[in-house]
């Protein structure tokens, strides 16, 4: 069998002999989200562009979960049944389990994760309610409106989670530094 720790140590796919009560244990949680590549080898997403490409993919299919699941289209439930029962893969961007882990060689978890994606997107840009949560980039003030899930050429900050260009992007947001001025200022205020 494929050993989990061979494939997210050395991205070795390989199969080796194991004795019965490993191949029973393996066959049993094979469908468990158990491995953050995170926390056990994030040099993966670096060295290999499979786990790259899967890591946009699940960043992207995370971001779009904020509009599908607020939304009062039933879109949501035919995601939740493409991804059944595999709701990790839009919830937390760095689990997978040894299915997941098995399906990357052979493009399998990407083609699930883009048909999911393509599904979303195509609906939070026609939809109503959704397509009215877009970002207006406060860098260039471009009245089209901009989207966290376009991770191609949008830039989402960290500590506000305001969204701009990437084109935009500066060193320091400029939302996040109205904040920090406006809390200074509050304070030199309340020490007078």
């Amino acid at each position: 069998m494929p050993l989990p720790g061979r494939i997210l140590h050395n991205w070795d796919f390989s199969r080796f002999i194991v004795c019965g009560k490993v191949a029973t244990f393996l066959q049993e949680i094979q469908d468990f989200p158990l491995f953050d590549v995170r926390k056990i080898n994030p040099k993966l997403y670096l060295v290999f562009s499979e786990m790259s490409s899967l890591q946009k993919l699940r960043l992207q299919l995370n971001f779009l979960r904020i509009y599908l699941f607020t939304c009062h289209d039933s879109v949501k439930e035919r995601i939740k049944r493409i991804l059944w029962p595999r709701e990790y893969l839009y919830e937390h961007v760095h689990l997978y389990s040894l299915t997941d882990l098995l399906e990357i060689p052979s493009g399998k978890l990407v083609e699930l994760l883009k048909r999911a994606i393509k599904i979303s997107v195509d609906h939070v840009l026609t939809c109503q309610l959704c397509s009215q949560k877009g970002f207006i980039c406060e860098v260039c003030h471009d009245e089209k409106a901009i989207y966290p899930f376009d991770i191609e050429t949008t830039y989402r900050c960290p500590s506000c989670r305001t969204v701009y260009h990437l084109s935009c992007k500066k060193d320091i947001c400029p939302k996040c530094e109205r904040i920090k001025k406006r809390k200074e200022n509050a304070s030199s205020m309340s020490d007078m």
